[in-house]
């Protein structure tokens, strides 16, 4: 073979394929005796990677292209990502170099399959860069359709955040290949590759995909979610922008691009209001920052009379609180005091059934502040007790808070609450606050639990969500394994099955329990 390279590590399978037994992933080297179907000479590389990219896009995506010397040869890398066939999720990424020269080439490419919980990377740094900066022109055809989506999430800088992930599992052999690999004397003496010739059928590279797949479906953004008041207004579920169709491609994939979850308008004091809907990747709406953090309440004076009651999900510095079945809003002085106890199995509790359980505050309304309640006694045999101060706020105003920053960063601190219950051999349920008693849809459940003496993060949902759901795509329950990253993003992935059933976010509520054994599928 013209090529040689380090094979550490690697199992041969058969004169041309090798295995790491670790990850998965595959090697395969290839001689082609045939002039290279390349569709332009690597000297031109904006116009071969412009051919290159709407080649690819017709199953995939290109993520890069770059020409360089390999053992002291002119050659391409390439990067791309393609759909798993007969999968809905999931994809295969692939790192090739070819090595072209005017009558033949060599191939070296890997393989590198996305398994467990697939879209991690994704869930994650989309929370963070923003929808609406996610999805890009692709850099090599500005104008391309693609079937799969060019993202900011692939890009390089963020591997090192995801060392077990395939995306930087290709790139981290791409870069060993490069500084060791070397090209037989005798092969690169050969006349180079003076680019593609004028006649005949249109170029394609050699690994191109031979079986073109469905067009992806047009996208349509979610309305707005409507604010919420005292009561539960009514509320229509959003849509969801529709997910690419999979035919059958060659070898591999991506999961469709992400819908930006929906922005959130205040609605008008009296009434229903209507539902507005949010423009495709529209940037999050501004809102008045609350006034700087008030200096703590001395607590309940003596002769006060506070109430026990639940809170909800804290979103945008505003606290929902359940007294009975009204549901009141608060902006908190302080939140970051706040979120430090709530929802981390340290406060007095109040039973909805047999092991489900969630937490209780105490509320003094005439010092507008709450008590957060210790779960167990000190050492002296008293309940030592916290006090946050708060200020009522009408629906419409803990409404304005919500955007996509803020929603995220809530549901962000819903992963960081599962990851807390799963140290304590708990799980988190997130549902809507009016839901009492036994579990009941709709719901979302995250759970750490034991498989096969592996830790898996398994998140749960019912009912199931619609087939065009970002990262759901029709699935009742996602799991992969329990990692930081993982098990925070189940939080995440509650966010985008709890957009379907027509419950505002600030209506919600966490409840814990004992770790049940649940149906991986």
């Amino acid at each position: 073979m013209p090529i040689a390279f380090d094979t550490t590590g690697l199992q041969q399978q058969d004169p041309t394929t090798w295995l790491n037994p670790a990850t998965g992933d595959r090697v395969n080297l290839q001689y082609f005796d045939l002039v290279p179907d390349l569709p332009a000479p690597l000297e031109d590389l904006p116009r071969l990677r412009h051919d290159l990219a709407v080649i690819y896009g017709e199953a995939g995506c290109l993520i890069e292209a770059h020409t360089l010397l390999l053992g002291g040869v002119p050659a391409l890398f390439q990067v791309l990502k393609l759909p798993i066939p007969d999968q809905q999720n999931g994809q295969v990424f692939v790192g090739s170099f070819t090595v072209p020269r005017a009558g033949c080439s060599a191939v070296l490419q890997t393989q590198a399959v996305e398994r467990g919980m697939t879209g991690v990377r994704e869930a994650v740094l989309v929370a963070r860069i923003g929808f609406d900066k996610w999805l890009m022109p692709h850099p090599y055809a500005p104008h391309l359709k693609g079937r799969l989506p060019f993202h900011a999430g692939d890009d390089p800088r963020y591997d090192p955040e995801f060392a077990d992930h395939p995306l930087t599992r290709v790139r981290a052999w791409a870069h060993h290949v490069i500084r060791t690999a070397t090209v037989d004397p005798r092969f690169a003496t050969l006349p180079p590759f003076p680019g593609p010739a004028p006649q005949g059928p249109p170029p394609g590279p050699q690994a191109a995909p031979q079986a073109p797949p469905a067009a992806p479906a047009p996208t349509q953004a979610p309305p707005a979610h409507q604010a919420p008041d005292s009561a539960e207004p009514a509320h229509q579920a959003p849509n969801h922008a529709a997910a690419p169709q999979h035919a059958a491609p060659p070898q591999h994939a991506a999961p469709p691009a992400h819908a930006a979850p929906p922005a959130h308008q205040a609605p008008s004091p009296a009434g229903t209001p209507q539902h507005a809907a949010s423009p495709q990747h529209a940037a999050p709406p501004t809102h008045a920052a609350p006034p700087a953090p008030a200096p703590a309440p001395p607590g309940p004076a003596v002769g006060s009379t506070i109430t026990t009651v639940v809170p909800g999900i804290p979103i945008g510095g505003y606290l929902p609180l359940w007294i009975g079945e009204e549901c009141t809003f608060w902006r908190m002085n302080d939140p970051a005091e706040v979120l430090a106890t709530l929802g981390r199995g340290a406060l007095a509790r109040t039973p909805l059934a047999e092991n489900r359980f969630r937490d209780l505050v105490a509320l003094d309304e005439s010092s507008s502040g709450i008590v957060l309640l210790n779960r167990y006694r000190s050492d002296d045999g008293g309940i030592a007790a916290g006090v946050a101060g708060l200020t009522r706020v009408s629906g419409q105003e803990a409404s304005a808070g919500l955007n996509e920053d803020t929603l995220l960063e809530a549901f962000r601190w819903v992963g960081q609450a599962s990851a807390a219950a799963a140290e304590r051999g708990e799980c988190v349920t997130v549902e809507p606050g009016k839901h009492d008693g036994e579990l009941q849809e709709p719901f979302v459940m995250l759970v750490v639990q034991d498989y096969e003496g592996e830790k898996l993060s398994v998140v749960q949902t019912a009912p199931a969500p619609p087939a065009d759901l970002p990262l759901w795509e029709g699935r009742q329950s996602l799991s992969g394994p329990a990692t930081p990253e993982s098990i925070v993003t189940g939080g995440i992935l509650a966010m985008y099955a709890m957009d379907t059933w027509g419950v505002h976010p600030l209506h919600m509520c966490l409840t814990f329990g004992p770790v049940p054994g649940l149906v991986r599928t």
